[in-house]
Formats: structure tokens, C-alpha cells, sequence
């Protein structure tokens, strides 16, 4: 009976079940993994035991382990399937806890997949939480430490896959009317990897959803700021052909022996407004001022 044992041998034994189901665990690692892996988990439990007593813990400990040499040595297979108490159902799903922070999704994944098979279903209820990362938990306002319910985390992803995917096709859209002689260009539509990638193609990464869409964000960000720089772009092209002093210079070169500056220079002006103060004009000037500020920023990279 356990309540019968010394401390030292209680702490023995647990410790014991815990390192024989790492080392059935590791079983295909190599020798080197699986010490490291059991000193691991020997260190962690003698951080709880005093220092003057953990030498009588250890010698527990030893006579378990007579030999560390992995589980295919024979002192090892013995420690396995020797003398010692198996393994309760109590102390192999308080392993699986405590090594369930450790596996990726992935491996989560297809534990629960066999879990399932055996009759242990996990079913996910509408409150399940997921952590983010601090970065983004910050910019979303989010207090340190404060897991996102899943029900609405997949509500906003909802509002927010709309929001993106709208942007992606406006954005892409007017840079087509305005860019069309630049060399940007849209690689691959979000929206034709979004799908694929929600469902688990093995084919659509992360790294391939995340440069699509920061090469939509740059453009949006280039568009939004080439607005501003274009105006000062096209007031100076406005100013070199139709500016007063520009339009004076041409009024003195062009008038007439016996006409005034004045009217020669209305006239320079209503030659020169037809070619470049004309609606379409305008308009061509502008966007072209557009493209070219939205280039130059585009250019600079992440901002």
C-alpha cells in the first residue's frame, strides 16, 4: 500500500511511472533524446525536494533504474515491464495534460482523431477559448492573458474575410484603370487561396495566404498615400504650362507688333487650356500623378 511507503519512495515511484511512459514515448528517438528528456523530468520533480534530502530521493529513484542505457538495454526493459505498479488511467491523461501544451496543431489534431475512434469524443462547445499572439491581442485591445471565445472569434473572421476580400478587389481593381503601364501586378487572388487553406490544403500555406495579402495591404497603403503627393504632383505640372509667369513668357515671345501683353497672353492661355485644362486632361494628369506616387511608395516596401 502506498500509504505505508516512505516519502522518498512514493515520490520514487510516481517519478518512475511518469519516466517509464516517456521513455515508451521516445521509444524511436535516440539515446541522447531520451536523457535529456528524463533528466528533464528528474530535475523538474527535485526542484520540490529540500537539498539536504535529495539524495535519499535519488537512491529511491535508482533502485527502479538500475541502468539509464534506454529502453532496449535489459535493465531497462525490466524497469518497463518489471515489478513496478502500471500506469492508472488517472496518471496517463495527467501526462497528456501536462505534454498537451507542447504539440502543434497537427498532433493535437490526430489525437483527438484517435481519441474519438476509442470512444473518448472531444467535443468543442461554443466557449472554447484560443489564445493570440501579444502582438495582436494588443492592437485588438485585448487584456494580457484574456483568451477569445471562439463563437465570436469565428463571427468576426466572418466580418473581417468580407472586409479583406472587398478591399482586394477594389484596390487591385482601380490600380488596373490607373496602373496599367506599371509593373505591379497581382499575383494570385486571395480569395482562390482562402478556401483551400481554411480546408486544410496541404498545398496553400501560411507563408503564401500571408504574402498575398500584404502585397494587397502595401497597395492600399501606396494608393492611400500617392492621394495626397499627387495633388502637389499635379499642381506643379499645372503650374509649368499654365502659371502666370509661364503664360507672360510665352504672351512676350508670341504677341504681335501691335498687341497688348494682355491679350496675348489670354490667347497663350486659351491655346494651352485646351490641350492641358480640358476635362480629360485633368483627369489623364491626375491619375498618371496617382500611379506614379503610388510606385514610389509601393516601392519603399512595408511600412
Amino acid at each position: 500500500m502506498e500509504s505505508n511507503l516512505s516519502e522518498e519512495s512514493l515520490w520514487a515511484s510516481r517519478l518512475a511511472s511518469r519516466l517509464r511512459l516517456i521513455i515508451a514515448s521516445c521509444a524511436e528517438d535516440t539515446s541522447s533524446t531520451r536523457k535529456t528528456f528524463l533528466l528533464e523530468e528528474i530535475d523538474r520533480e527535485l526542484k520540490q525536494v529540500p537539498p539536504t534530502r535529495r539524495k535519499a530521493y535519488l537512491d529511491s529513484l535508482a533502485e527502479r533504474f538500475p541502468s539509464w542505457d534506454g529502453m532496449r538495454s535489459t535493465a531497462a526493459s525490466h524497469v518497463t515491464t518489471g515489478g513496478a505498479a502500471p500506469l492508472t488511467p488517472e496518471d496517463l491523461v495527467a501526462q497528456l495534460v501536462r505534454v498537451a501544451p507542447t504539440l502543434s496543431p497537427e498532433a493535437r489534431a490526430d489525437f483527438a482523431k484517435q481519441l474519438q475512434v476509442v470512444g473518448l469524443s472531444i467535443k468543442e462547445s461554443a466557449n472554447s477559448f484560443f489564445e493570440l499572439p501579444p502582438d495582436l491581442q494588443k492592437k485588438l485591445g485585448l487584456p494580457p492573458g484574456k483568451p477569445l471565445q471562439l463563437e465570436r472569434a469565428l463571427k468576426m473572421l466572418i466580418v473581417s474575410a468580407e472586409f479583406a476580400l472587398a478591399l482586394d478587389q477594389v484596390a487591385w481593381a482601380i490600380w488596373k484603370q490607373i496602373g496599367s503601364k506599371s509593373a505591379i501586378r497581382k499575383e494570385t487572388e486571395i480569395s482562390k487561396l482562402a478556401g483551400p487553406y481554411l480546408a486544410g490544403d496541404a498545398e496553400v500555406s501560411t507563408t503564401q495566404i500571408s504574402q498575398s495579402v500584404e502585397k494587397t495591404r502595401r497597395l492600399i497603403a501606396a494608393l492611400l498615400g500617392a492621394v495626397a503627393r499627387a495633388g502637389v504632383a499635379y499642381g506643379k505640372a499645372y503650374s509649368s504650362h499654365l502659371g502666370p509667369d509661364v503664360i507672360e513668357d510665352w504672351a512676350k515671345m508670341e504677341k504681335k507688333w501691335n498687341e497688348s501683353i494682355e491679350s496675348a497672353a489670354w490667347k497663350k492661355f486659351k491655346q494651352l487650356s485646351a490641350e492641358h485644362a480640358s476635362e480629360p486632361a485633368i483627369e489623364h494628369q491626375i491619375q498618371e500623378a496617382v500611379a506614379k506616387e503610388t510606385e514610389i511608395l509601393f516601392s519603399r516596401g512595408p511600412r
